[in-house]
């Protein structure tokens, strides 16, 4: 062979060498950059429990990761709301429960034994405030101030009204409590006997009007009341104002209406308060009803706002073996780019039309101007929240809590001072609060 094609075949040799050994190299450091410390490359099979996204959506997210992390098997198990919370903390406590899993904004108390600690490595606590809206650091910290999970979504109450109703009265949405008393009036139409055939809006009663709960918390907050002990005035206040739009001559609801969720479908509503999943309901059972949804409304404009959370989040079980491989996967599923996935992977699911609300504050623009989860991403920034939250099904802090402003309402509909209602109310939020906090979370 000639000397000169020796030389070159000796320095291709060495160049496929070297470009070998770089490739692995590089590898090795993206791999560590991304990798929670403590997480191995070993086979591992981790078990998530959630309730919101189908297993198709939640498949092409696994897909993906294993592409990541190819020892890393994820068994992924949609489960009903239904008693779910009770079976995930049995279920943990027994060993058997899931490695990653769902959780209410409003559970953390609740779940304190089963919540292992945010690492680090996966968001540090400044970042994590810097990240996601000021509700979800406060909620999703323990006792001791220390972050136990991650939003995978941001929700609450927004205002829905009938666009139709609206235009025939030549009024526009409101802004602001008085505003809205004034516009139900406006808009509620009664029969010659005096009868709701068309009501303003659904406040005023707890049997048929689906978020209530949620409604009166607000309406609390908003006026500096106390939902944890309601014996103040601000507290009595808001709730007599909640019950007037139901009471006498002038009311623009009452019981004798269907559920509050029907009635705004039918058409029978011109304003309702609920979070962002129930558009898709409203949408399935009257796709030509024409509606817009607004941030709720404040008592006075030049006022610092406030608005209501409800949402879910995703933890890591304190029992499950591969804790670090967990939280890998978590940060992998709140990033930027698996949300967006996630989000229109559920937006394609028969039956929806969008995805969950993005919980990030980077990724608001993205749904500023959306028609719907728009109105939710502006009031994000000011959402406040406590166990008041509807349908979270946990028969724990949020349905016994529930109950007893329920009982405080349907008191004062009956002619008890809010004030005395709310005094029995206080009493049983204090036990309830105590039954489901343990010694270290009081």
């Amino acid at each position: 062979m000639p000397f000169l094609f020796r030389v070159i075949e000796k320095q291709a040799l060495l160049f496929r060498v070297f470009a070998s050994l770089l490739i692995v190299l590089t590898s090795l450091v993206l791999s560590a950059c991304s990798l929670v410390p403590g997480a191995q490359s070993k086979e591992v099979t981790l078990k998530v429990w959630g309730l919101w996204e189908s297993s198709t959506t939640m498949s092409q997210i696994i897909s993906d990761y294993k592409k990541v992390k190819p020892s890393v098997t994820i068994i992924y198990e949609k489960k009903s709301p239904q008693q779910y919370r009770e079976s995930l903390e049995s279920q943990i406590q027994s060993g058997r429960g899931p490695d990653i899993f769902s959780f209410h904004n409003t559970w953390t108390p609740m779940l304190s034994r089963e919540l292992a600690l945010v690492p680090s490595s996966v968001i540090t606590g400044s970042d994590f405030s810097k990240s996601y809206y000021p509700t979800a650091s406060t909620d999703l910290k323990n006792a001791s101030k220390k972050l136990v999970g991650i939003p995978m979504e941001i929700d609450g109450l927004a205002l829905y009204f009938n666009v139709d109703i609206f235009n025939a009265a030549g009024i526009g949405a409101p802004t602001t409590w008085p505003e809205l008393a004034q516009d139900a009036a406006k808009v509620t139409v009664r029969d010659t006997a005096g009868n709701l055939k068309t009501a303003g809006v659904a406040i005023g009663t707890a049997s048929n009007v689906d978020h209530f709960s949620d409604i009166l918390g607000l309406m609390i907050l908003q006026n500096r009341g106390d939902p944890k002990s309601p014996t103040d005035k601000s507290s009595s206040d808001a709730l007599d104002y909640y019950v007037n739009f139901a009471k006498g001559p002038n009311r623009v609801w009452d019981a004798t209406m269907p559920g509050s969720t029907v009635a705004f479908a039918g058409g029978n509503l011109a304003m309702y308060f609920a979070p962002s999943w129930r558009a898709i309901e409203i949408k399935n059972a009257n796709p030509l009803l024409n509606f817009k949804v607004v941030p709720v409304p404040q008592l006075k404009l030049d006022e610092q706002n406030v608005g209501w959370a409800s949402y879910w989040a995703v933890g890591v079980s304190v029992k499950s073996p591969n804790q670090a491989e967990a939280w890998n996967f978590v940060k992998y599923l709140t990033q930027e780019q698996t949300l967006i996935k996630l989000y229109t992977q559920a937006a394609q699911s028969p039956g929806r039309i969008f995805g969950e609300p993005y919980p990030r504050v980077s990724m608001a623009t993205k749904l500023a101007s959306d028609p719907i989860l728009g109105a939710y991403i502006a009031s994000a920034p000011s959402m406040r929240s406590f166990p008041m939250a509807s349908f979270t099904w946990d028969n724990g802090l949020n349905d016994q809590i529930i109950k007893a402003y329920e009982d405080a309402i349907n008191a004062t509909v009956a002619g008890t001072p809010s004030s005395t209602a709310l005094g029995i109310t206080a009493k049983n939020v204090a036990n309830i609060l105590s039954r489901y906090q343990t010694p270290a979370s009081r």
